[in-house]
């Protein structure tokens, strides 16, 4: 009994050993990070925006959100903060597809998906995606990350903050308050 023990230990050890190494195999090819956009805030400086024929953006100067063109308009800080809390930390969940002659049919195609490009101080792009509507899960959003081809699901529908409208982003100011250090005269 003592030398089937000793070869019952010895199998034991082995399968424990490959099992390991299965293990790191396969982290290997799975993605370090689920987190769509690897930015901070702070590090964004302009949002575009594009929908079909339709394109909306905005430009932070260092204080204050703005929208481009757009003078009228104050930004909403409630909508800014909603679009950086959900936006900047959506998650990919599952992989939809990893053919691009599908984009379309998952709304994430050239002509058929919204683009969002982030910009840093420079202007120069620091992150940009492709979002359409997922038929599948309405509280999901399908997402194309930059220059990939797969087609991932996000955790959070995010397609609606993505929005060309500019009264979306912005509302029209209200009036000066009038200043209470004048006296009317009679």
């Amino acid at each position: 009994m003592g030398n089937n023990m000793k070869w019952l230990l010895i199998a034991f050890g082995i399968l424990l050993v490959l099992f390991g190494i299965n293990k790191m195999k396969q982290n290997q090819l799975t993605s370090k990070s689920d987190q769509v956009f690897d930015i901070e805030r702070e590090d964004v400086f302009q949002i575009n925006i594009l929908q079909g024929n339709d394109s909306i953006s905005l430009s932070f100067n260092g204080e204050s959100w703005a929208i481009d063109e757009i003078d009228t308009l104050q930004v909403k800080d409630t909508t800014m903060d909603q679009f950086f809390e959900t936006v900047i930390n959506v998650k990919r969940t599952s992989l939809v597809s990893k053919n691009a002659e599908k984009w379309d049919k998952f709304n994430v195609g050239d002509s058929t998906g919204t683009h969002l490009v982030l910009k840093d101080y420079n202007s120069e792009p620091i992150a940009n995606a492709v979002v359409g509507r997922s038929s599948a899960d309405w509280s999901a959003s399908n997402i194309r990350i930059g220059k990939e081809v797969e087609v991932y699901q996000t955790n959070e529908n995010i397609i609606y903050q993505l929005d060309t409208s500019p009264t979306y982003w912005g509302e029209v100011p209200p009036p000066p308050k009038p200043d209470s250090t004048s006296v009317d005269s009679l």
